[in-house]
């Protein structure tokens, strides 16, 4: 994608008109061209105002400040152009061909080699959702295990409310209330799902054409706020078989796997100001990364916050406004997810647990564990071996 002539990047270069010019009256020269190459290898420059009307197809110009440059800018032509004196400037057709006017009061100008040939490349789509074969919500259901078949399809999970755990033949993994997972293809090894107290969550089983998928799977993602969003139009459309709705919700797809390779690649995310959503989200992204890594050390919400030179006050306020939660209690939260996790590997003792997470105590442990999960560490700990056992 282009730069567009109505942004302010474009404004050193010149401005836009919206009727053409009248020429006998202003006593303008005009030249018809052209353009039918995706590659340029030169740039014109007049030493006098030029102006740019295209008559014809879709075009992008090129422009720059000086001569022999390596990247010019490139912006797509929606309006009429008026460009400044000695701007440095070539069209490059986006369409088979492109034809345009360039009205100068002269017809003198100057060819200046680029230092390398650029080619006009369309960004290809990462990723195109092929079908979607099933899509439901399970709303507050109570707690209990179960197995879910074999499949040859992608699956995302996404937890409304509540706990699930999701035990495959390679991991398990543990979400809570706006965490996102998504799972690929396995023909060999049913996923055993576990619901904890009341859960409500979203399935999807889809096909996929993408290039990289492996960025994307068995990843938890914590959802920010475009995210969630995406995800509750897909949970509403669900409920209804419509044609129109079944279109919609492939959309709702594509925005959601939008969303999760931006977390993977924020890289190809533009220079963002502090107090961008987008910046917000990846900021926000970051720092529950950093809490997932670091959840068997104690650290502190102070030690978040000079970790990423945020105030409290400005911690506080990013987990309300796209998790509705507080750094403290989603950091337990993990933690405790976190311990469930290691008692089901058997290679600690319940006090060694609880140190290993920080916790003041084996009491203080205890009790939070029973709080969220209904059952002490031991209760659970002795119920997951019956159901090894069993």
């Amino acid at each position: 994608m282009t730069n567009t002539v109505m942004t302010e990047s474009f404004c050193q270069f010149g401005s836009v008109y919206y009727e053409p010019l009248d020429l006998e009256q202003q006593h303008l020269a005009c030249m018809q061209f052209s353009a039918q190459s995706k590659t340029i290898e030169q740039l014109y420059c007049f030493p006098h105002e030029v102006c740019i009307e295209l008559i014809s197809g879709l075009a992008v110009i090129l422009l720059s400040a000086r001569p022999g440059t390596e990247t010019p800018s490139a912006f797509t032509i929606h309006h009429y152009l008026r460009l400044k004196p000695g701007v440095f400037f070539n069209v490059v057709p986006i369409s088979a061909e492109a034809s345009y006017s360039l009205i100068t009061p002269e017809s003198r100008f100057k060819q200046y080699p680029l230092l390398r040939p650029y080619t006009l490349q369309h960004t290809p789509v990462q990723f195109h959702i092929l079908e979607i074969f099933d899509c439901y919500h399970s709303a507050e259901e109570p707690p209990c295990r179960f197995h879910k078949a074999t499949h040859e399809y992608y699956e995302l999970l996404y937890v409304t409310q509540g706990m699930l755990s999701v035990a495959r033949a390679d991991n398990a993994y543990a979400l809570t209330a706006g965490d996102a997972i998504l799972l690929g293809p396995d023909t060999k090894h049913p996923k055993l799902l576990q619901r904890e107290r009341a859960c409500s969550y979203l399935s999807v089983v889809f096909d996929m054409e993408i290039a990289k998928p492996y960025r994307l799977l068995g990843r938890i993602f914590h959802c920010t706020s475009g995210l969630r969003d995406a995800l509750r139009r897909l949970t509403e459309d669900c409920a209804t078989h419509t044609a129109h709705t079944r279109t919609l919700m492939i959309c709702h797809m594509q925005e959601v796997l939008t969303h999760l390779l931006l977390f993977c690649d924020p890289e190809d995310e533009p220079t963002l100001s502090a107090s961008s959503p987008t910046y917000q989200n990846d900021l926000l992204q970051q720092i529950l990364t950093y809490m997932e890594e670091r959840v068997t050390e104690p650290i502190t919400i102070e030690e978040i916050c000079h970790k990423f030179f945020l105030s409290r006050s400005s911690l506080q306020s990013l987990f309300k406004t796209y998790l509705n939660n507080s750094p403290k209690s989603y950091l337990l939260n993990i933690k405790l997810q976190k311990s469930k996790e290691l008692i089901r590997e058997n290679q600690h003792t319940i006090s060694e647990i609880a140190e290993l997470l920080g916790f003041s105590s084996i009491h203080y442990f205890s009790r939070l564990f029973k709080k969220y999960f209904e059952q002490s560490p031991s209760e659970y700990a002795k119920q997951v071996f019956q159901e090894e056992d069993a």
